[in-house]
């Protein structure tokens, strides 16, 4: 291993990643790039506007250090997506104050623990008792198919969404000392009435399996670092990437795909 790399702490976003990886779902050098180089992905419209919701809501920056802006038409209004967002704000401010949420502070970045971080949108008492509030914009509150549709039926078996849960109350403990209550506040980017608030209770069976996962995924990123992120391209991953000019694996044509029937 490149002794001058240092494997960086576990994330939730990372380790969906990894999971990714490991199923070739995810390319290595993509998922290098973005963990290992610190290179920045391009924004999805839909993250730019979560990113812009969760600003004007916590007055927190995103990752990049940069005062998110909002989409606007040539006259200069706001784009009936961001219309939205602005009233969805008012409905997060009434959702946070008629169920008791004092908030205490926002962007909270857990660094206590040597092997794993994340970054909570929200440190709130409720109740007597520390939570950790994750906002949410989504378009998807009654999918139930789509691996980040947010639909009561199904979002049990959704690993992708509720490992944050997990994760950051892992985290908890760990800063802590404490079991703190973990809730998602979801907003509709599609309908101004349309919101979910969610606690996710974890049962302690996996939290003990969430801390494994966490050195399971460090052994993945150091063998990546000694042995190199090994590529995974496929023609339609390759062309949204945003490696894909200078990528030396990068399909420049669809490749065979073998159906057996």
């Amino acid at each position: 291993m490149d002794e001058t790399r240092k494997t960086p702490k576990i994330s939730q976003s990372l380790m969906k990643g990894l999971a990714d990886y490991a199923n070739k779902k995810e390319c290595g050098l993509k998922l290098k790039a973005k963990y290992i180089d610190g290179i920045n992905d391009n924004p999805s419209e839909a993250m730019n506007l979560g990113n812009w919701f969760e600003y004007i809501c916590t007055g927190q920056l995103p990752r990049t250090g940069e005062v998110p802006e909002p989409k606007r038409l040539k006259s200069g209004k706001l784009a009936i997506e961001y219309v939205r967002m602005e009233v969805q704000k008012d409905n997060y401010t009434n959702l946070m104050n008629s169920h008791g949420f004092e908030v205490l502070k926002t962007g909270y970045v857990f660094k206590k623990d040597s092997d794993s971080t994340g970054i909570a949108d929200i440190i709130a008492r409720k109740d007597g008792k520390t939570c950790i509030v994750d906002i949410k914009s989504s378009g998807l509150l009654d999918d139930k198919w789509h691996e980040f549709g947010w639909n009561l039926d199904s979002i049990e078996y959704k690993d992708k969404l509720l490992i944050q849960a997990v994760h950051y109350k892992y985290l908890a403990r760990k800063e802590w000392g404490e079991d703190v209550d973990f809730y998602f506040a979801v907003f509709s980017t599609k309908n101004t009435n349309d919101a979910l608030l969610l606690k996710v209770n974890v049962d302690e069976d996996r939290m003990v399996s969430h801390g494994e996962d966490i050195e399971n995924a460090k052994i993945i990123v150091e063998k990546g670092l000694r042995d190199g992120f090994k590529a995974h391209p496929t023609y339609r991953g390759c062309t949204k990437c945003f490696l894909k000019e200078s990528c030396l694996k990068a399909l420049k044509s669809p490749e065979i795909n073998e159906i057996y029937y």
